[in-house]
């Protein structure tokens, strides 16, 4: 029998100060992580109470059941970055968790709407509770007013994202624009719209004409003071009307909920060609712009009012303001594919005065160049050159980039890393051969240099398994780390209820055996999976202990029976049955073990056998 061994160890001294915990070490998930559900302003606001040493998932934010498709999560906030070399970067809350739901529009008045609200946390210590639901109940009175969100300024400029599968949730190595808005604050995003605007000032169809316009605007007889002058307000009133575009989608944003439309992944898929579409036009294939009646019409209209402007000073400064609305909307074929973008970008906020800032600080940079040639002259700007053909292509590149960031949420990690190598290595193939062919500059070298060093490690990060584009030698690394490890564990079965838990014992009558309880949501257990299940010092065990996976990915009612009978709440824990199929209870692991912890059990174990 088991019991001489266990006497003469002592359990307490040896195993109660570990990493390895008893079950009653852990709250129960309803106490970990308190929730309550309140209804404000035509809106829900679920608060969990987070308590300390413990910490819930951000992309296990989900709404289920028969009304799921009627509501979206209007305001979930940025999370503390967590990272994993098994599942990658992903982001956790602590203490206290505030998300806002929304119905979508278009419900009539008094429906009565249910869904559930699902999330999933762990212990500090190692422990993975299963996920979890709750319902939640709306009623919707206004039917106008049901799919609005909070419109007070701090929460214009917080981030609205809706969660993904921790499967698809990546850092990307070329986080496009899109990206960076999503995920820094707003001062970052209005940096990044100035510098796209910046850019698209630089590109072929823009750069040459701004001496033009500059001419047209200011006049030849002008001072520099003036020149200054009449060009802020011709680029002020040109950013104005931008600013109103912007804030119209996001206002349109809201009222047809893209943002939540943008989760599914057919509306990802056509998001994503949408972008390669404008990549094309940025590379040359065609252009996009208004009909030409239209925008002869519109330069005809300006020339007019400019032609009147001669009688009063006045009058000139509000032809000036009127040419600049009206060079917003005779849109250059270079500007209108990262145009088209940023709006639909800007949509997906569903925020109106965020998307005014965005495109009024772009049209702000891309008015940079011309306030310069207004006070200082057309010296003051760069020569033209093939250079503005490597900064239009540049941004068809961001484009694609675009396109492969918006399928990472929902293909493979690894189909993304290959995504990303082919991408690198196109870019790199195209600075490359305009080094080669037209003139060899030094910036082309390195851009050329940098993309091939990225080609070449996602290439190695897609021959190696890896999942994570950031992280390319992901697998490698571990690998190196575990290098006689072996390849599988030797699971004798994989089971998910008590019943199949009999039948195993009935076919190992008389042999130790080892459940190791595991999800696929669970990080700890693909750790003790990879680092002691596989590692030398353990593997020699399961030649003598039968290995038993119990499988409680799904969290159906049998896992539930099976978990609650060994007094679990979840994974990872290990429980060790002796030879004669009861459980030693004294060896129990709940969370997650040392390797030392782990063997010193199995040993224990063994010597119930040969005992």
């Amino acid at each position: 029998m088991f019991a001489p061994y266990a006497n003469a160890f002592n359990f307490d001294s040896s195993f109660g100060s570990n990493n390895a915990s008893s079950s009653s070490e852990f709250l129960p998930v309803e106490q970990a992580f308190v929730l309550s559900v309140n209804k404000q302003n035509n809106r829900l606001i679920a608060t969990w109470q987070i308590k300390e040493g413990y910490y819930l998932y951000k992309h296990q934010l989900k709404l289920k059941g028969q009304d799921a498709d009627k509501f979206a999560f209007s305001y979930i906030p940025k999370g503390e970055p967590k990272h994993d070399p098994y599942f990658g970067d992903v982001e956790v809350y602590h203490d206290t968790l505030d998300v806002e739901i929304t119905p979508v529009g278009g419900l009539t008045k008094n429906t009565e709407l249910e869904a559930l609200i699902g999330y999933q946390g762990c212990a500090e210590k190692g422990l993975c509770y299963p996920p979890q639901t709750s319902p939640i109940y709306f009623t919707v009175h206004d039917s106008n007013l049901a799919a609005k969100k909070s419109t007070s300024f701090d929460n214009q400029l917080k981030e609205i994202q809706q969660p993904v599968p921790l499967e698809n949730t990546k850092a990307s190595t070329a986080s496009s624009v899109t990206e960076t808005l999503q995920s820094n604050s707003w001062q970052v995003s209005l940096g990044v719209m100035f510098g796209l605007g910046l850019l698209l000032s630089l590109t072929p169809c823009v750069l040459p004409m701004i001496p033009i316009v500059s001419a047209i605007v200011v006049g030849s007889k002008s001072t520099a003071l003036k020149g200054l002058g009449l060009s802020f307000i011709y680029v002020v009133s040109m950013a104005s009307t931008y600013a109103l575009i912007g804030a119209l989608a996001g206002l349109f944003g809201t009222q047809l909920n893209i943002q939540a439309a943008l989760q599914s992944p057919i509306v990802i898929s056509l998001s994503a060609a949408l972008f390669v579409f404008l990549s094309f036009a940025m590379f040359g294939l065609f252009e996009i712009r208004l009909p030409t009646f239209l925008t002869n019409r519109l330069q005809n209209f300006s020339t007019q009012v400019q032609s009147n402007s001669n009688r009063s000073a006045l009058s000139h400064y509000v032809a000036v303001a009127f040419s600049g609305v009206i060079a917003t909307l005779i849109v250059s074929p270079c500007v209108s594919a990262p145009l088209a973008g940023v709006i639909l970008y800007i949509s997906s906020s569903g925020d109106s005065l965020y998307g005014a800032g965005m495109l009024f600080t772009m049209a702000l940079g891309m008015g940079a160049p011309l306030l310069l040639v207004g006070y200082f002259g057309a010296r003051a700007l760069p020569k033209n050159g093939e250079w503005l053909n490597d900064i239009k292509f540049i941004m068809g590149f961001g484009l694609l980039s675009i396109s492969i960031w918006l399928m990472s949420r929902f293909i493979s990690g690894e189909l993304s890393v290959a995504l990303w190598a082919i991408f690198f290595l196109v870019l790199a193939s195209y600075f490359i051969h305009r080094a080669v062919a037209l003139a060899s500059h030094p910036v082309r070298w390195f851009l050329a240099l940098l993309s091939s060093v990225l080609a070449v490690s996602l290439s190695i990060g897609t021959l190696s398994g890896a999942n994570n584009p950031a992280t390319p030698f992901q697998k490698l690394a571990l690998s190196g780390n575990n290098m006689q490890t072996q390849s599988t564990v030797p699971y004798a079965a994989t089971i998910g209820s008590l019943s199949e838990l009999d039948a195993v014992k009935a076919a190992n009558v008389g042999h130790p055996m080892v459940l190791d309880l595991y999800a696929d949501w669970c990080i700890s257990c693909k750790v003790i999976e990879e680092e002691i299940f596989k590692s030398p010092d353990v593997y020699p065990y399961w030649k003598n202990v039968k290995i038993i996976r119990v499988d409680v990915t799904a969290n159906s009612n049998s896992n539930k029976q099976l978990m609650q009978h060994f007094e679990l709440f979840g994974p990872p824990s290990l429980v060790f049955i002796n030879p004669q199929g009861k459980e030693e209870k004294e060896l129990k692991v709940v969370g997650e073990p040392t390797k030392e912890e782990v063997i010193q059990r199995l040993q224990l174990l063994q010597q119930s056998r040969q005992g």
